[in-house]
């Protein structure tokens, strides 16, 4: 399972899920949804923390790590800032 991390970390940061945000901020910097507990985004994928934290994380827990930068990766890709939805050609 760990050989896929490092591809899922470099992805990451090119979509530039890694913005750490301190305790006091409650929305995302990215598309102002309100964040969980941990400080991600369920909205667009947003991380609340530096890559080097997700990093320490996968040395204990490789299979959590994949499936949270599988799961961020995925809300990315998916996701569509409001007011774009309709502009398709």
């Amino acid at each position: 399972m760990g050989a896929q991390l490092p591809a899922l970390m470099a992805e990451a940061r090119g979509l530039g899920l890694f913005r750490p945000h301190t305790a006091s901020e409650v929305h995302c910097s990215n598309c102002h949804a309100r964040l969980d507990a941990r400080g991600d985004c369920p909205v667009c994928g947003l991380i609340g923390r530096a890559d080097a934290d997700i990093e320490r994380r996968a040395q204990d827990d490789p299979a959590g790590t994949e499936r949270l930068l599988s799961g961020a990766i995925a809300k990315r890709k998916a996701f569509t800032p409001a007011g774009k939805g309709g502009e398709r050609g």
